[in-house]
């Protein structure tokens, strides 16, 4: 069993939240350094709300509110500093994952009827308070602060091997129908976490050379799957280049013709402006296997005009590793030619949305498909059709168990 928590951030001795974004953007910030660098694979943890992260760890059946301790002195200092003013105070709430979620959202009269045991039964889990100086439990009263097993076990326990290379799943989000359509496979490079934001292109992308390698992941996927569409990154060069066709179709091939409805090639590294014989090219190659072909572009000018009707179903721009500013911008200029793409049929999307302004900022600027840290984590298995609403994006699998799924990984 994995144990799943909630880790709320207060700034005040009354628990209560700062109420202003640049002190959310700052508790963010330290408290998202010092989970990574303490808070290691196979442990994942996320920030899901303002002043709130959840933690898991899949070695323990419960958290232990020793070990967090640490984080409430250094929260305490890089906000105030030694005699500055201001008390911080986290609250770890430990439950099911739905319950996690749900303490996640709470605040206010709901919060406080619960620490005072008067709320209506309907969150069940374990409330510790922990401060620079004092850990507590609240929810059951006086009861154990200790972890199973406890923060000195876990410290004796050997490093774990780093997580092999390995596909890895983020789903696909169609904005204007509040649904998760399917998924995208990328591949991950040995040590990536489960879950990880700004630093995504460390762990995260696209080669020629593993295009093969997510082939044989997708076919697994495709079985455990009920519904829904998987993207599979293809390279535009290994399509226009005899010899790597020649090393790609023999995989291809091994694809089940059934499910070519629900495969979709993304094909990364598109020019801004193809030659129609390259695109003509790509096509015939890749539509026996793909029920749609998503043309994946990295300048947000792409010659929209020029692509020949009915070629593709979409076109997806992968935003740019610049500053936030050019990120945004670029996402205008995308969708600038929006009323083009329409006349052409074809959908509009944007790859590697990583952070919640960004995901707000597509939303405003009307992108119908939207992937990246900020709409799910790098999951272990692909998402199907699922409903959720935008406001509660990014989506967790906090349960997974990533080295099990991790360790049965083979390229064979």
């Amino acid at each position: 069993m994995t144990a799943i928590a909630c880790l709320k951030v207060f700034v005040g001795d009354e628990l209560r939240f700062a109420d202003n974004d640049t002190m959310a953007g700052l508790v963010a910030k330290v408290a998202g350094a010092y989970l990574e660098t303490t808070w290691l694979w196979p442990r994942r943890y996320g920030l899901v709300a303002p002043f709130s992260f959840v933690l898991a760890d899949p070695r323990a059946t419960q958290l232990d509110a020793r070990e967090l301790q640490a984080l409430s002195r250094d929260l305490q200092f890089k906000l105030f500093g030694d005699k500055g003013e201001g008390d911080i105070a986290l609250l770890m709430f430990e439950g099911d994952q739905t319950d996690v979620m749900r303490f996640a959202g709470i605040h206010g009269e709901q919060l406080k009827a619960l620490l005072d045991g008067h709320d209506d039964g309907s969150l069940i889990g374990r409330v510790c308070r922990i401060t620079p100086t004092e850990i507590s439990s609240i929810v059951p009263e006086n009861g154990p602060v200790h972890g199973t097993p406890p923060m000195e076990e876990l410290l004796d326990l050997d490093d774990p091997p780093p997580a092999p290379p390995r596909t890895g799943y983020r789903g696909v989000f169609h904005t204007q129908r509040d649904m998760f359509l399917g998924s995208l496979a990328t591949w991950r490079a040995s040590g990536a976490p489960s879950i990880y934001g700004f630093d995504a292109p460390r762990f995260e992308y696209d080669d020629p050379a593993h295009d093969a390698l997510n082939l044989t992941s997708v076919r697994r996927a495709l079985a455990k799957m009920d519904a829904g569409v998987l993207f599979l990154p293809i390279s535009f060069s290994n399509i226009v280049k005899p010899s790597a066709r020649a090393e790609l179709l023999p995989q291809l091939e091994t694809l089940p013709r059934a499910a070519r409805g629900r495969l979709a090639a993304a094909v990364y590294d598109t020019p801004r402006a193809p030659s129609f014989s390259a695109l003509s090219q790509v096509k015939r190659f890749l539509d026996p296997f793909f029920g749609r072909l998503d043309l994946r572009v990295t300048d947000p000018a792409f010659q929209i005009d020029d692509l020949p009707l009915d070629l593709a179903s979409s076109v997806t721009l992968t935003l740019p590793a610049v500053s936030d500013k050019a990120r945004l911008a670029a996402v205008n200029r995308f969708m600038r030619d929006a009323a083009a793409y329409r006349r052409k049929r074809v959908w509009q999307g944007i790859i590697d949305v990583r952070t919640r302004r960004e995901l707000n900022h597509c939303l405003d600027q009307g992108v119908p498909f939207v992937t990246g840290a900020a709409v799910t984590e790098l999951l272990e298995e692909p998402v199907g059709v699922t409903h959720l609403p935008s406001l509660n994006l990014p989506l967790h699998d906090w349960s997974s168990q990533t080295g099990e799924v991790a360790m049965a990984f083979d390229v064979a």
